[in-house]
This record gives structure tokens, sequence and C-alpha cells, in this order.
């Protein structure tokens, strides 16, 4: 375990991109798994409308990282990989309100 976070300790844009990318599709997951249960059980939620919001609420893991790693470590290229990757979901939630 010790390894592993040594790991995550580093200052790359690599892995900004990779704890941008693996945080918020973690979450997104959870989420989904939970919300089909429950449409499963009440048969009340509608799915297309729940994937923007739950894309949206994906985020909030990477904001609390990012500051982490910009304030408390002073870790520029992996804070960088990491808003990379909030802006790149944000444009994917704008994209799929505007098709939808």
């Amino acid at each position: 375990m010790g390894k592993f976070v040594e790991k995550l300790r580093r200052d790359s844009l690599p892995m900004g991109l990779l704890i941008g990318t693996i945080c918020p599709a973690v979450l997104f997951g959870i989420l989904y798994g939970i919300i089909t249960i429950v449409q499963h059980q009440t048969g009340n939620v509608n799915i297309p409308n729940m994937i923007q919001k739950l894309i949206l609420l994906s985020v909030v893991p990477n904001v609390l990282i990012l500051r982490y790693y910009l304030v408390k470590l002073k870790y520029d290229l992996t804070g960088r990989g990491i808003l990379l990757v909030t802006f790149v979901i944000a444009l994917l939630f704008a994209i799929l309100e505007i098709a939808l």
C-alpha cells in the first residue's frame, strides 16, 4: 500500500490525467449502479435525464483532489492534468445538454 501512495505523489501530467479520469469514473459507476437498483425496485427513475446529472456530480471529487494537489502538495503538472480532465467532463456535459 505504501508504494501505491508514493506513486500517487508524483508531479507529472500523465498522473494527473489518470487520477482525474479514474475518480469521476468510479463515482459515476457507483451512482449509476445505485440509480439502476432504485429504478428496478420502484420503476420511477428516468435514466437518460439522470446521466447528465451524474456526469456533473462526478466532477466533485476532481475539485477536491485538484485543491489537494495544487495547494498542499504544490504539484502543478498533476493539477493541470486533473484540471484538463475536469474541463473535458464539463464539455461532455454541455454537449449532452445541448443534444438532449
